[in-house]
């Protein structure tokens, strides 16, 4: 009997355990991820799911260990990513299915709590969906990974407040210059996070702010509602000469801003700047801030901001775990019935088609009513005898092998494939 748990594995890279320069180089794009599912197949990956963030690559699967390394390591050379495999942290059954609910609550994220991870597990298993990546088995993690995330957030106060990442950036920006509501700014990318780091500039006072994305439709969506001025794509190059602060929160996995772009401006030109690259992989080259006059900061730069607000989110931790804890079981304990539901299953369908073939022998031998009462009769008889074999096999207090046991006896007794 398969043992369904010990074929749940995770391989991931976190804000936790590797450094921006390396978590990178891991990161895929949409376009990416989805090539990537369909190789799953080649290595007998039975299902996948992969979720990418600003702070963490992870891959989900339900297959063999080494099957979902060898697998990952194809997708990277495939796309010719120089990632060091051995950085991967690696966690199975009840570790891989805790990790998500964990990922799910904002508990693992930069900013403890966090709520925007909510709606990027989401968009993740619609496209692991999609392209045929999540089944049975992971599908129903991911839901119960959604329900707990919901459950703390009700539940607890571990998301109370509007701190979030675009608002920490916000602050940080606001520890390093004074009178904000004085500069220029231009935020580069129009998602969620672009969308926030305007909102918190405007309740700084902003006037001067300036949206610049690739969508022109979008791009100019966002600039309205918040009261700025849509820079086009192709020109933002000449705005960067004008403005104070840059803030770059983008999915491109290239330069948006060059160390050559830079060093042009600050030649014609002698003036600071500040820049802010919120996106994985990183928009700004890293020489960047070689260049006197500007500061470039990244994403990992922001834990000086985030511990003032992380002690007041902590205390909810210990009530959050139990609602974790208290899923995880749940969940496998789904998992567990799944090791039996072909037994049961066989086991019902076996009676049912000896009751037909029984019947039928006796179609022509009696009339009709009397043929009613003995199929009443049979099926009622078929629950009571199969009843007591199929709560032997759900329940919790049988032991894992007496249920090993119990199948192979059905099975043979039977002859059950």
């Amino acid at each position: 009997m398969d043992n369904f748990s010990n074929k749940l594995h995770y391989y991931g890279v976190t804000h936790k355990s590797v450094v921006l320069s390396n978590r990178e180089l891991f990161s895929l794009t949409e376009d990416q991820i989805k090539v990537a599912y369909t190789y799953k197949d080649r290595f007998n990956i039975e299902e996948v799911y992969i979720l990418t963030t600003c702070a963490r690559t992870e891959f989900y699967a339900y297959c063999e260990k080494s099957e979902l390394l060898n697998y990952i390591g194809f997708i990277y050379n495939n796309f010719k990513k120089k990632c060091n495999l051995d950085l991967l942290t690696y966690k199975n059954s009840n570790e891989c299915i805790k990790q998500l609910m964990v990922v799910s609550c904002g508990i693992d994220s930069l900013l403890i709590g966090e709520t925007q991870i909510t709606s990027q597990i989401k968009k993740s298993f619609d496209l692991s969906k999609s392209q045929n990546g999540s089944k049975t088995v992971l599908n129903k993690l991911i839901q119960s990974t959604l329900e707990v995330g919901k459950k703390v957030r009700n539940q607890t106060n571990l998301s109370n407040g509007s701190f979030s990442i675009s608002y920490t950036a916000v602050e940080k920006i606001c520890e390093l210059i004074t009178n904000i509501s004085t500069k220029s700014i231009l935020i580069i990318g129009a998602g969620i996070t672009g969308k926030l780091v305007a909102q918190n500039f405007r309740k700084k006072g902003v006037d001067k702010l300036f949206i610049s994305n690739r969508c022109i439709e979008r791009g100019k969506l966002l600039a309205a509602e918040v009261g700025a001025q849509f820079i086009n794509f192709k020109e933002y190059h000449n705005k960067l000469k004008q403005v104070d602060i840059v803030i770059t929160c983008t999915t491109a996995h290239y330069n948006l801003i060059t160390t050559k772009e830079m060093l042009s401006i600050f030649k014609s030109e002698k003036k600071s700047m500040v820049l802010m690259d919120l996106s994985v992989p990183r928009n700004i080259e890293n020489s960047v801030k070689r260049i006197p006059g500007i500061e470039v900061y990244s994403i990992d730069d922001l834990n000086d901001v985030i511990k003032k607000y992380i002690n007041i989110r902590k205390k909810e931790l210990p009530q959050a775990y139990n609602i974790i804890d208290d899923l995880v079981s749940k969940y496998i304990y789904w998992l567990n019935q799944l090791k039996v539901v072909p037994t049961i299953s066989n086991l019902k369908h076996y009676y049912e088609s000896l009751l037909k073939s029984e019947l039928l022998k006796l179609k022509n031998k009696h009339d009709h009513e009397t043929l009613e009462i003995v199929d009443l009769f049979s099926k009622s008889l078929i629950k009571k005898i199969i009843r007591e074999p199929i709560d032997f096999l759900k329940s919790d207090n049988t032991k894992e092998e007496s249920k090993i046991n119990y199948v192979e006896i059905l099975r043979k007794i039977h002859n059950f494939k």
